[in-house]
């Protein structure tokens, strides 16, 4: 596993040595290429997989960086160099310098992926600082005057002094959104920085600073045709930007069969003919969307390689995937991911194009329309809502009954979002006394659950709701869950993906669309669909969404080394003692599932990705604490 790592402490002398652990906790076996540097104050290193991952000391300024740029040649003016000079500096020289002329603010000029670390020798001063929508990730923490940073977690716990503690409140936000949402982390103590930040530490304390956000700054006095045609040529253009320094030969683009991938695919091939193509196949019923990929790839000529998945594969792949990952992660369309990255580096590729994205920007997901049918209650005149339909629908019955259905609709529409369109979620509809011990409960409380989207959605710099809850996706939906399943497995696979529909132009546009042209009426990313007609099969235009799920809740059942697992997981006596479930909430979540597969195997996978989580890395890291 690749990344930056490092430690600063102001004033000691701090060697190479230092750092180990932490080389230790990034490095895949077998691999050899590193770099490590220390002085006075710091300790940086870096554990190679890609070129652009480099270290350099410019005039005072010792940074390390994991840095995927695009349109490099444009920061030649912003230096006053000639592109070429620029083009054949490496990454972490140009960063440097770029610093050096514009402070932190040069932050805001970078296009791409990125972590960055820094340490400034004259001002005293730390930098850590990620890309605007989190496709790099960094973790940090402080203990004294010492501060700690890696891509990994796992490098920070190998390197910390106190003892590793997990952070209850993380526990459950996992639970509530299959993945730990930043600023937090599953260690207590330890954070990770959100999309668009940066923090300096100085003698001054340490700053946050949101150095770049996406706005909703809507447009209305344009026609829906003006914003198709811009749209187009925006995603063109960034489809092409994102293609720059990658050939053909090593190339490629994921291809699940939806209007996202395929828009990329379909740019892409006007710069590389044949673009490379890899699909994920399942033989169960109502999973697949091969027919959709295979639809795409013969409209635009594809090079393309499928790969049936088996329950076998998903067993198979179960380890590794939970070893990659050090936070409790339970996106079981990881373990497809995972397949497809590795189909696409048996074949020679290098880098592939996502086509994630698409959904948050320009409203693609099914419950924004689902949302919307309980928004409109709130068109009726005020009046008319608490002086006749609320009495009305008051003295109809509560229960499982037809009768029931304009009393529920009413009680959910007047739930104010984002709970309402985050409480279809288990936990969220679960009595928590029921399914919690009491401790864990004391530890989280059970006011605050949703503290953090709800931070998101009224931060959101939009009038709408539809675009509040499109900010709240990026954020948690894109950045903390479907970026990291995406690039954290295809970098299991030896492969490194870029995401062109993320490109930050792109985004701003996105922003100025109306968000009535994203949802009209109840069809989702109209807007979107209009920019891709005649570009895109109609049959894959106009498809249902589906996404890049995989069967794991019948395989949990019907696999016997998966439902092995699961049986094995369930009944151990450590994982029903860990102290955060009711010992009956094991049996009855068991019998749900037997019963209903297809909703309660998710939340089932839940529970045994936690469990995973422990015995795999927090179990294994106490115990190379203890040896030492």
């Amino acid at each position: 596993m690749s990344g930056i790592f490092g430690i600063c402490e102001p004033g000691r002398e701090l060697s190479i040595g230092n750092l180990l652990p932490m080389l230790k906790a990034h490095s895949l076996p077998g691999e050899s290429e590193r770099e490590l540097h220390g002085g006075r104050s710091i300790a940086f290193g870096l554990s190679r997989r890609w070129s652009f991952q480099q270290l350099a000391v410019v005039d005072g300024v010792t940074l390390v960086a994991d840095a995927d740029l695009v349109e490099v040649a444009a920061l030649a003016k912003v230096l006053s160099l000639p592109a070429t000079a620029v083009s054949d500096m490496p990454v972490a020289e140009l960063l440097a310098r770029l610093y050096l002329l514009n402070g932190p603010e040069f932050l805001k000029s970078l296009r791409g992926s990125f972590s960055v670390a820094l340490w400034d020798e004259k001002e005293g001063r730390l930098l850590l600082a990620i890309d605007p929508m989190g496709i790099k990730g960094l973790y940090w923490r402080r203990e004294g005057d010492r501060i700690l940073f890696a891509s990994r977690l796992g490098a920070i716990r190998a390197t910390q002094s106190s003892a590793l503690e997990v952070n209850p409140p993380a526990i459950l936000q996992f639970l509530l959104f299959s993945a730990v949402p930043a600023p937090m982390s599953s260690d207590q103590g330890t954070e990770k920085l959100r999309p668009g930040t940066s923090i300096t530490v100085s003698s001054n304390g340490i700053v946050e600073e949101q150095y770049w956000d996406l706005t909703y700054p809507e447009i209305s006095n344009r026609s829906a045709g003006h914003w198709s045609q811009e749209l187009r040529n925006a995603m063109r253009t960034a489809v092409h930007r994102h293609l720059e320094g990658c050939a053909q030969p090593v190339s490629g683009c994921y291809l699940s069969g939806g209007t996202d991938s395929s828009s990329v695919v379909a740019f892409a091939s006007e710069l590389h003919q044949p673009v490379q193509t890899f699909s994920i196949a399942f033989q169960e019923a109502g999973y697949s969307e091969i027919d959709f990929a295979r639809t795409a790839a013969c409209a635009f000529h594809t090079k393309h390689h499928e790969k049936v998945l088996s329950p076998q594969d998903a067993s198979e792949a179960i380890d590794k995937v939970v070893a990659y990952f050090d936070e409790p992660f339970a996106n079981s369309s990881a373990i497809g991911s995972y397949y497809c990255a590795l189909l696409a580096r048996d074949h020679g590729v290098r880098t592939l194009l996502a086509g994630d994205g698409g959904d948050e920007l320009f409203g693609g997901n099914e419950r924004y329309a689902q949302d919307k049918y309980f928004d409109l209650y709130h068109s009726l005149p005020a009046w008319l809502r608490t002086g006749l339909v609320e009495p009305l629908v008051g003295l109809l019955p509560l229960n499982d009954g037809k009768w029931s259905l304009p009393r529920k609709y009413v009680r959910r529409a007047k739930i104010p979002n984002p709970r309402r369109i985050l409480s279809y979620g288990f936990f969220l509809s679960q009595p928590p006394e029921e399914v919690f011990e009491d401790g864990f409960l004391q530890s989280v409380g059970k006011d605050n659950w949703l503290a953090i989207p709800e931070q998101h959605f009224s931060r959101a710099k939009a009038s709408s709701d539809l675009n509040r809850i499109l900010y709240l996706d990026m954020k948690m939906t894109l950045a903390d869950n479907d970026l990291r399943k995406v690039s954290g497995t295809a970098e299991l696979a030896g492969v490194n993906v870029r995401y062109p529909l993320l490109d930050i132009q792109l985004a701003n546009l996105s922003g100025r669309i109306p968000a009535a042209l994203k949802l009209k009426g109840f069809e989702k990313r109209y807007i979107f669909k209009q920019a891709m007609k005649g570009i895109l099969p109609a049959k894959v235009l106009y498809k249902k969404k589906h996404g890049f799920g995989v069967p794991v809740a019948q395989w949990l059942l019907r696999e016997p080394r998966m439902n092995e697992l699961m049986q094995d997981l369930i009944r151990d006596s450590r994982t029903r003692q860990r102290g955060y479930f009711r010992a009956g909430f094991f049996d009855r979540l068991m019998a749900l599932h037997a019963q209903h597969p297809n909703f309660y195997g998710e939340i089932v996978w839940y529970l045994l990705a936690l469990e995973l989580w422990h015995r795999q890395h927090l179990e294994k890291s106490r115990e190379t604490a203890y040896a030492l």
